[in-house]
């Protein structure tokens, strides 16, 4: 939100920033998060509303600056993705983050955080940015950039850059080529001289997890 506020007010006009993600009442963190972060917009003279629902989604006067969605069911998620001309992925250290891929995949230019996953999800200029969560400024000018610089055929040809990014190198193939060679790096190592049972236990835990995260992956991924 500080990154928006610093675009000219007539670079706004027009653009509403929506913060959607999941919410959950009885969550005391997600109760304080957004508290305070409808107070930040309030705080930068930014006009706000929440809302928890469709209905109320699609009735939110034109005036409203940032629009908070508490409750994100796929067919919005969709319609968002499909008006939105920048997904801004916020979170740092992120280990991989399915959001920017989503985004992707939809066509949809990503700024993110240049740490975790999006290092190595997002291609700096080419599907997307990477900048740094304490530089509030250079998230403006890419939002500046997003928002009033590029041609709608540029975008087009980031955003169809990014989905076919996702397609060949995040497809359910091309990850199960990877699993396959962490496995064969891990046969490949030094062996212990003992392997005690609870280990060997433990590891094909491990390998049916790792399974079983790469199919549901996939599963939200490709549907």
């Amino acid at each position: 939100m500080r990154a928006f506020c610093g675009l000219e007010k007539e670079h706004r006009r027009n653009v509403r920033v929506v913060l959607a993600g999941g919410y959950d009442v009885r969550v005391e963190e997600n109760v304080r998060y957004h508290e305070e972060l409808v107070k930040l917009a309030e705080d930068l003279g930014l006009r706000a509303a929440t809302t928890k629902n469709v209905v109320t989604a699609l009735s939110i006067p034109d005036d409203i600056e940032v629009l908070f969605l508490l409750s994100v069911p796929g067919q919005l998620k969709t319609m968002l993705l499909s008006a939105a001309r920048l997904l801004v992925y916020t979170p740092t250290n992120e280990h991989f983050g399915i959001v920017p891929l989503e985004a992707m995949l939809a066509g949809v230019p990503v700024l993110a955080a240049d740490s975790g996953g999006p290092l190595e999800t997002v291609l700096e200029g080419k599907t997307g940015w990477l900048r740094s969560a304490e530089k509030v400024e250079q998230w403006t000018e890419i939002m500046q950039k997003a928002l009033c610089e590029m041609s709608p055929e540029e975008l087009r040809v980031m955003g169809r850059q990014g989905r076919e990014w996702v397609e060949s190198e995040f497809s359910e193939r091309k990850l199960a080529d990877r699993l396959d060679e962490e496995i064969d790096a891990m046969l490949a190592a030094p062996r212990q001289k003992a392997l005690e049972i609870p280990d060997l236990l433990l590891g094909v835990g491990v390998f049916a997890m790792v399974v079983s995260v790469l199919s549901t992956f996939m599963y939200r991924l490709l549907t």
